[in-house]
């Protein structure tokens, strides 16, 4: 087989094209305009903007254009056009100006509320895709575990999870760990460390994406833009011949698991002339590649579907954790709580926020009793929706229930808290101090919880 040298071809010619005409939407209208205009003359010259007709072209043009682009462009519309009208006509038509504008105002709105609602749309269905696919990686690594467990607990009596929680445990030291630079280096170390003892991997290189050489957030993989971490027992060979092996190649291109196989498609360990890798795993996150687990020397008793699955599940739940490691100690606003999760959760949620003006809601209930927050927390627990979070945070002798509404607004937790206190049956739980905060009041989140009102 003769190894393929160029990249896959990620847009159409046609794709390309209208990307962009579209990033360049100015110079789109500019050229519109000037079509009708030639039209009009070409029609009659003395009525250069189509006019007197029973039809309202210039209207039709006009939500054409600004339902598209929206009220810029359309005001750039009407500019021109009433430069023509007062050029070409002996009386400028003063009243098609007027309707003109004024049905650029009304298009324009409908432009502006119609792609508001797409975007929040979009982000929504982002953000639930993404936490479905994490919790569906979460489901099938423990699945992996509980197998495994069943097959190999005479041998080897830890399950898979055990080993993941034990790396992470081990990462939150490192994360805690002010004299290492390079954390991501040492949570890859530590993961190449566990394939080495769980699944008997002899060789392996990690590639990963290095925020520090991709500031402008480009969806670019390659040596440029990656770093590497090596295995315990792996010589070091170039990024660039890395990258230029056949098998990195289909994985990147491809985005999927890339392994030699047999004539019947099973995984074995003949070596391939055309690479000198084994298998290349992706992790993907929101289907963008974000790192590359190559495989060079494994034992061919262990080199099977079964455990290259396993082996991907894992990277993609590790690459998910080390996400989550990574955007809390560039951001971390509510240090105040204990729960990870709930801490990543809400960065993220201030990060859409602060990008694309999409708001979410945080419920914070102040109670006394340690007694009465544990039940409370129970049954907000019992009624909270997939997306949404509760959590608990302990300080200066009172209990805090914060509870997080994703890409909610506060009307949302209102409403929420009404069928909660419907719920109540004692008078004490029903006079249970309380405050909705939005993305934009992080701070004030912070000062309610650290009784700090004098600030």
């Amino acid at each position: 087989m003769k190894p393929k040298q160029n990249r896959v071809q990620e847009r159409s010619t046609l794709e390309s094209i209208l990307k962009l005409i579209h990033d360049y939407s100015y110079a789109e209208t500019l050229i519109i305009i000037t079509i009708y205009l030639i039209v009009g003359y070409i029609i009659d010259p003395a009525d250069i903007c189509i006019l007197n007709s029973d039809i309202s072209y210039i209207l039709i043009l006009l939500s054409v254009i600004t339902l598209f682009h929206g009220f810029e462009n359309g005001i750039l519309t009407v500019a021109i056009l009433a430069i023509a009208m007062w050029l070409f006509y002996d009386v400028f038509a003063y009243i098609e100006f007027l309707i003109a504008l004024l049905m650029t105002m009304i298009y324009s709105e409908f432009h502006y509320y119609w792609t508001a609602k797409i975007k929040d749309a979009e982000i929504d269905s982002e953000y639930r895709g993404t936490k479905l696919d994490e919790l569906s990686k979460a489901f099938y690594t423990l699945k992996i575990s509980h197998d495994q467990l069943e097959k190999n607990y005479v041998v080897k009596p830890m399950s898979i999870r055990n080993s993941i929680e034990n790396i992470i445990a081990h990462n939150e030291e490192i994360l805690k760990n002010e004299d290492i630079v390079d954390k991501n280096r040492e949570y890859f170390l530590n993961f190449l460390g566990l394939l080495e003892k769980s699944f008997n991997v002899q060789s392996s290189i990690m590639i990963y994406k290095d925020p520090s050489k991709n500031s402008d957030n480009s969806e670019l993989f390659n040596a440029k833009t990656t770093d590497v971490v090596y295995g315990a027992y792996t010589e070091e060979i170039s990024v660039k011949d890395i990258f230029r092996d056949y098998l990195v190649d289909e994985a990147i291109n491809r985005k999927t698991a890339i392994y030699i196989s047999d004539k019947v498609g099973d995984p074995t360990t003949i070596t391939d002339r055309n690479s000198d890798f084994l298998c290349v795993l992706p992790a993907l996150q929101e289907n963008k590649l974000v790192g590359i687990l190559i495989i060079k020397k494994m034992p061919f008793m262990s080199f099977n579907r079964e455990n290259l699955t396993s082996i991907s599940i894992l990277l993609d739940y590790f690459s998910i954790e080390v996400r989550n490691k990574n955007l809390l100690y560039l951001s971390d606003e509510m240090d105040i709580v204990d729960d990870i999760l709930f801490r990543f959760e809400y960065t993220r949620l201030k990060n859409l926020y602060k990008k694309f003006n999409v708001d979410s809601t945080v419920l914070v209930l102040k109670i006394n009793s340690e007694i009465q927050a544990i039940q409370v927390h129970d049954r907000i627990d019992k009624m909270l929706r997939s997306l949404d979070m509760v959590t608990m945070v302990k300080e200066k002798g009172y209990h805090y229930v914060v509870l997080m509404f994703p890409l909610h607004d506060k009307a949302a937790a209102m409403g929420f808290h009404a069928r909660l206190s419907r719920t109540f049956e004692e008078s004490r739980d029903k006079k249970i101090d309380y405050m909705v905060f939005s993305m934009s009041q992080t701070s004030l989140l912070n000062k309610y919880i650290r009784e700090e009102y004098g600030e």
